[in-house]
């Protein structure tokens, strides 16, 4: 299973949000296969990141639990939001379409 989070955080609280990143860095369970993060400059709402989540097959429950926990700490910043949603891959995406590669 794939996770992405987005989540955005005001440019003035970059420094707290680094902090809170060291504290949380590393802390995945043995399922979460990959955890890439990516940023991008939203010149409305500050910093955009993206974290693509490669979870274990069969632990998607799991795996939005620990997610959602490893992320709360960074709820404390003012300004900070973010959402979690569930990528389908291309080839199973064409499976629901009743299609195959």
């Amino acid at each position: 299973m794939i996770f992405m989070v987005t989540q955005w955080t005001p440019y003035n609280k970059t420094d707290e949000w680094f902090k809170v990143f060291q504290e949380v860095r590393g802390k995945f369970p043995s399922y979460i296969k990959k955890w890439q993060t990516f940023a991008v400059v939203d010149e409305e709402r500050g910093i955009k990141g993206y974290n693509i989540i490669m979870v274990e097959k069969g632990k998607g429950d799991d795996a939005m639990i620990d997610i959602a926990n490893i992320l709360v700490p960074f709820w404390k910043i003012e300004g900070f939001s973010m959402k979690i949603e569930v990528l389908t891959g291309m080839r199973d995406a064409i499976k629901s379409l009743g299609k195959a590669l």
